[in-house]
């Protein structure tokens, strides 16, 4: 079991942080990799600094390409392999005419959180022009 309450002082995002130390509990016990939701990068931030003085877990953060904001944790014992092939990731293509109505970032996520996914389910959203 890891030092919850400790892990947790002086922490802004105490839920999320919370949900991260009950997931790295959980890979502890069952030897298994578990994957988090994505996180935002301030959660992302105080994970990394509350477990960076742990020993018996490894985290490891992505987001499907290196500047990716909102990524997921793969945690496991520090025993055990882990790597950015085992923190699945999902990318999605969504193509259509918008040069006459152009679609924004905010549309997409609207369109998409109005299917009935939460937001800790999709990670970054990225809008290109006309191709």
């Amino acid at each position: 079991m890891l030092p919850r309450e400790e892990l947790l002082k002086s922490v802004e995002n105490r839920e999320d942080v919370a949900r991260v130390i009950d997931q790295a509990d959980q890979a502890i016990k069952t030897w298994e990799v578990v994957l988090t939701d994505f996180l935002s990068p301030p959660v992302l931030v105080e994970v990394a600094q509350q477990f960076e003085r742990l020993t018996e877990v490894q985290l490891l953060n992505w987001g499907g390409y290196p500047q990716a904001e909102r990524q997921r944790l793969g945690i496991a014992r520090e025993e055990l392999p882990l790597d950015k092939s085992q923190v699945e990731v999902v990318g999605l293509d969504i193509a259509g005419n918008f040069l006459f109505d152009t679609a924004t970032h905010r549309d997409f996520l609207g369109a998409i959180l109005g299917t009935g996914l939460v937001r800790e389910k999709i990670g970054d959203i990225i809008v290109l022009g006309e191709r």
